[in-house]
């Protein structure tokens, strides 16, 4: 990794921290531990070999650790104390580009693939509805469909139709979720003037934006705005 030669705490930090994409694992590991391929879904324009030497990298310095899970082989990695005590930083950073760097959406900063998966992880599972639910999404002018099957016990993204019926399908343009999803618009607006519309039995219509705590920048985001 290259350094920046100075003898300054400021300099020191961005020695560890200044790299691209290493805000972004310690980011994403705020959440909890997560599995290698967890991560690599989570940071789909880093490569997987990139992505490990950052890894190896960070727990040489203590920021992680790797964990091997007791029911087998899979491993997990998680902050140490000291990496847990960079998310003032990342809080500082969220707010700063909140308020100063979050313009409209770029459109080559949209991944639909990358919105399921962050969906995935904000799953509020305890308001799920008791049994299995499948949403179906679309987004325009994207020809591949997406889909959530959540339990629960268990979410799972899916790229091909799963073996269930669908319960409830979404349709909307993608930049107007992304904006939702990050608490530029509220998602009862955006139902309104029709850039997301929800088709299924209507309990389940009612009840789909509450199953999500949506993003964690969501209210420093409406805060802002």
């Amino acid at each position: 990794m290259s350094r920046f030669g100075q003898y300054c705490p400021v300099a020191a930090a961005l020695d560890v921290l200044g790299e691209r994409w290493t805000l972004l694992i310690v980011r994403d590991l705020l959440d909890g531990p997560l599995h290698f391929n967890e991560m690599a879904r989570g940071l789909p324009r880093m490569s997987r070999t990139l992505l490990a030497k950052r890894l190896q990298y960070l727990e040489g310095l203590g920021l992680i650790e790797r964990c091997t899970l007791a029911h087998g082989n899979k491993t997990e990695y998680a902050l140490t104390e000291a990496g847990a005590s960079v998310r003032p930083v990342v809080e500082s950073l969220l707010v700063w580009g909140a308020t100063w760097a979050f313009d409209q959406p770029d459109p080559d900063d949209l991944d639909p693939l990358l919105l399921m998966w962050w969906m995935r992880r904000r799953v509020r599972a305890e308001r799920l509805p008791a049994l299995r639910t499948v949403v179906q999404f679309g987004f325009n002018g994207i020809k591949e469909s997406y889909w959530l099957v959540l339990k629960r016990s268990d979410v799972s993204v899916c790229l091909t139709r799963p073996p269930f019926d669908v319960d409830l399908w979404v349709t909307a343009d993608l930049a107007a979720f992304f904006k939702v999803w990050l608490g530029r618009t509220e998602f009862g607006d955006a139902v309104q003037d029709g850039s997301i519309e929800l088709l299924g039995d209507p309990n389940l219509e009612r009840a789909f934006p509450t199953w999500f705590a949506w993003s964690p920048a969501a209210s420093v985001v409406r805060a802002v705005a």
